[in-house]
Parts: structure tokens; C-alpha cells; sequence
């Protein structure tokens, strides 16, 4: 394990990320997601089902629920198509490069069918759920860790959701598989359902995408490395 860990060009003190993790995962994490979300049955199976769209609401992603829940079945025959790829297994710390395609194809659905009120991030809640080793929660505290000056991508207002899903998973893997021994302990603290070191990596990510979309932290990010990814 090492003294610092990072999540896209933001570092943070190994002790600092576990005690954050013990508050989010302990009585004082019952204000936030956990364990409400990890513990939530959903629909039974690998397949995304009815019951999975209610999931977005308790990471807190619940803007015009109706709508985004008949959005997200609009686009179920072709989610669960998708999620059905053979390459769609294993970890996103051992994802090879048809593993990486695979990923950015499912989230490149939103290229092709977008209905209102579903993006990125309440997509990835639904999808985390069913693969929770391999496919990476995201919403604009994780954008912030790895889009911008410093960090592994540079802004790119044209991108597609196909190629900045197909970047996000290469930086994202980089950042998991380099300090899975980290990830595995933060992980190990979780008091009740037990939780995948991507998604301890993404609690630590949106507590730092939180700090550096604070105008008060700007000053003091602190850039950790060139580009991984692009």
C-alpha cells in the first residue's frame, strides 16, 4: 500500500482516505449512500431489470425520478443487448483492451439513445450494480478528478460518450490496478454489505471531486501526474 493515493490527477493522504471511508461507511454514512445503494436487491440476475432503475434515487441522482425511470426502460433492449458481451466479466483491474471497447460501447448507447434525464451518470448507477467489479460509477465529482489541466484527459467539448467512456476506463483502470492493494483495504472497511475496491476508489473520487469543484480548493490541487490515458 502506498502513503498517498491518487484518483485521476488528485492525491490524498492514505490515513485521510480511510478515515473519510469509515465516516461514509459508518453511522454517519447513513446520510449519505451507503448502505442504502449497495444493499438495495434490485432485479435478480445479470441483467438489467425494472427493479435496478429505482437504484440511481439513493446515490442521490433523483432529478424528475418518473422521467429518468422510464427513460432508463426505454433503453433497457438495448442495455442488456450490450451488457450481454462476453468480454463484460472479470475485473476492471484486469480488463484487457476488448474489455475497455466493450465498456465504452455500453455507455456509448447514450450516443445513439439519450432520452431526457438520463446521462452518464445515472446510466453508470444502474450498470454498476450488475457488474460491480468491472464497470466504474460516474457522475461530475469523477469527471472533475479526470478531466481538466493536470489531469489524465484534457477537456473536449466534441467528445462522444463512446471515446470519453473509452479513455475514462483506461485512466480508471490505471489508477485501480497500480493501487489495488489500497483500494482493497478502504474496501475492507465497509461495516455492512461488502464493497468492491472500484467502489471504494469511487467513494475516495467524489469526496476529492467534491475538494477540487470547491473554489476554496482550487488553489491547492495538486496536479500528480502527466496523461495516462489520452
Amino acid at each position: 500500500m502506498t502513503e498517498e493515493l491518487y484518483v485521476g490527477g488528485a492525491q490524498i493522504d492514505f490515513e485521510e482516505a480511510r478515515n473519510f471511508a469509515r465516516r461514509y461507511f459508518g453511522s454517519e454514512g447513513r446520510t449519505w449512500s451507503y448502505p442504502a445503494y449497495d444493499s438495495y436487491p434490485g432485479h435478480p440476475g445479470p441483467a438489467v431489470g425494472h427493479a435496478d432503475l429505482l437504484a440511481v434515487a439513493l446515490l442521490n441522482a433523483h432529478q424528475k425520478p418518473v422521467e429518468t425511470y422510464y427513460g432508463l426502460e426505454s433503453m433497457l433492449p438495448i442495455i442488456n443487448g450490450r451488457l450481454a458481451d462476453p468480454h463484460l466479466t472479470g475485473s476492471l483491474a484486469e480488463a484487457g483492451e476488448q474489455t475497455i471497447e466493450a465498456l465504452a460501447r455500453l455507455f456509448g448507447t447514450l450516443d445513439e439513445h439519450k432520452p431526457s434525464q438520463v446521462g452518464l451518470t445515472k446510466l453508470s448507477k444502474v450498470l454498476h450494480r450488475k457488474r460491480p467489479e468491472l464497470i466504474p460509477l460516474y457522475d461530475k465529482n469523477i469527471y472533475s478528478c479526470y478531466v481538466g489541466e493536470g489531469r489524465p484527459l484534457p477537456e473536449d467539448d466534441n467528445r462522444s460518450w463512446f471515446n470519453l467512456a473509452k479513455l475514462l476506463m483506461r485512466a480508471m483502470k490505471f489508477d485501480l490496478e497500480s493501487q489495488i492493494d489500497s483500494w482493497r483495504a478502504i474496501a475492507a472497511l465497509a461495516t455492512g454489505p461488502a464493497v468492491t475496491p472500484l467502489r471504494a476508489m469511487d467513494i475516495i473520487g467524489w469526496r476529492l471531486g467534491a475538494q477540487i469543484r470547491d473554489s476554496s480548493y482550487l488553489g491547492e490541487f495538486r496536479h500528480r501526474r502527466a496523461s495516462t490515458a489520452a
